[in-house]
């Protein structure tokens, strides 16, 4: 169904992608405050405090991925009622947004609720759900293309973590475009077009290999300057802080109070902390202080950071238990508060992309032979992306000023404790 075809009743313009259209029930959920609440929440949420330009809303993006998968499951040959149920995916899917976006999915996923798990319970129990049925969809439908992907062709495309993954190849393109960053640059029409379903398989032409790999490129580029970027993640690591301290009381749990949540954003957020009461609880004090740091920008400061490749290390920081007690070995050390020391590392759920994320196991390339298709794992063609399997994670520790020297010294012997012999600083 070329867009072109595709029955409108609504046309939005968006500064990457022209107008994009929109279907009678995509306007319904789009009308709804669960979704217009999106226009106050920034993505990445600390970006903006290193990148003017990059004070956008995830309005944009929750569009931008609407419109990426309409071309991608188009290039793949899907029917209409295919693409559509993507479109819609893609909608609950960006519904799950809380303030603060990515910080807020971390938060919520250490304490159990993923990000597909949050997009059922919008399906089943949400106004979005009633629009739904009153369209003549099935709640049901939706939920199944959340947990098992939409249909294709006899296969199944999981919109949340596909390899080629049409969220992303938005995000890239316009945090990209907002930041001034301009290392995201990719021909994704290109690779989409050298994407197919080949013996049940979501294949890449052998031929589109540097296409691919710019993909690949540009995910670990913007990662390197503005998803870690340090100050991006000081702030992001403030604003974590802060939602550690005191995010039960400034949002009910989610399975508790779904309709509340879908109301929150960045401005119900910072009223609470910035308008802290006298009776308010420690917890709170705590985080108003946090939140009123990062706001007027009197942000935490890098004291050390090095590349580790130790497993059991890795491993163990990774749970918020195995977090703090590296936060605490480091605070004793420096004869500190815990609380002046932030441990970072990336592949964890408040980074908005890090290189591995998406995992390329089920992805292969293809080219036709004399005999019928053959095929590749990925990693056994390129070599960028079998780099990106490599067990090394550059670790960061951050502390409030004033403390940085005590704290890099101690960081500094910690990490370098855990670190194998000859890796890189």
């Amino acid at each position: 169904m070329p867009l072109k075809e595709f029955e409108s009743v609504l046309e939005i313009k968006d500064p990457l992608h022209g107008y994009i259209p929109l279907s009678a029930i995509e306007k319904s959920l789009i009308d709804l405050r669960a979704a217009q609440r999106l226009r106050q929440i920034r993505s990445p949420a600390g970006a903006y405090l290193v990148f003017p330009g990059a004070d956008t809303s995830l309005m944009g993006k929750m569009l931008g991925f609407l419109h990426v998968t309409h071309i991608l499951m188009d290039d793949l040959e899907a029917d209409p009622d295919e693409i559509q149920r993507a479109r819609l995916t893609t909608l609950f899917l960006s519904l799950t947004s809380g303030p603060w976006a990515n910080i807020t999915r971390e938060y919520l996923s250490v304490r159990g609720l993923s990000r597909l798990k949050l997009a059922e319970l919008i399906a089943k129990k949400s106004s979005a759900g009633d629009v739904l049925q009153d369209s003549g969809y099935s709640r049901d439908e939706i939920v199944n293309s959340l947990r098992r992907g939409v249909s294709l062709k006899g296969v199944r495309f999981n919109l949340e973590n596909a390899p080629i993954n049409p969220e992303l190849v938005d995000n890239l393109e316009r945090d990209s475009y907002f930041t001034g960053v301009e290392y995201a640059q990719l021909e994704f029409r290109r690779l989409f077009q050298a994407t197919r379903v080949a013996k049940n398989k979501i294949a890449v032409e052998r031929g589109s290999l540097f296409t691919f790999e710019s993909y690949l490129s540009a995910g670990a580029n913007m990662f390197d300057a503005v998803y870690y970027h340090k100050t991006v993640r000081a702030a992001e690591l403030m604003l974590l802080r802060t939602l550690d301290e005191a995010g039960s009381q400034l949002m009910q749990f989610p399975r508790d109070a779904l309709d509340e949540f879908l109301t929150l954003d960045d401005m119900t957020f910072m009223d609470q902390l910035l308008n802290c009461e006298d009776d308010a609880s420690d917890e709170m004090r705590r985080a108003h202080r946090e939140y009123t740091d990062y706001h007027n920008r009197y942000l935490i400061k890098m004291a050390a950071q090095r590349a580790i490749s130790d497993d059991s290390f890795l491993t163990s920081i990774t749970t918020p238990d195995g977090l703090y007690k590296v936060e605490e070995e480091i605070a004793q050390e420096a004869g500190i508060d815990p609380s002046n020391v932030y441990v970072d590392y990336p592949n964890r759920d408040s980074v908005s992309f890090y290189p591995g994320m998406l995992s390329l196991d089920d992805l292969v390339f293809f080219e036709r032979g004399s005999e019928g298709y053959e095929f590749w794992p990925v990693e056994d063609i390129s070599l960028l992306a079998r780099s990106f399997a490599r067990q090394m994670k550059l670790i960061r520790v951050y502390t409030t000023r004033g403390y940085r020297a005590k704290v890099r010294k101690c960081a500094e012997r910690l990490l370098e404790s855990v670190d194998a012999p000859g890796s890189p600083t």
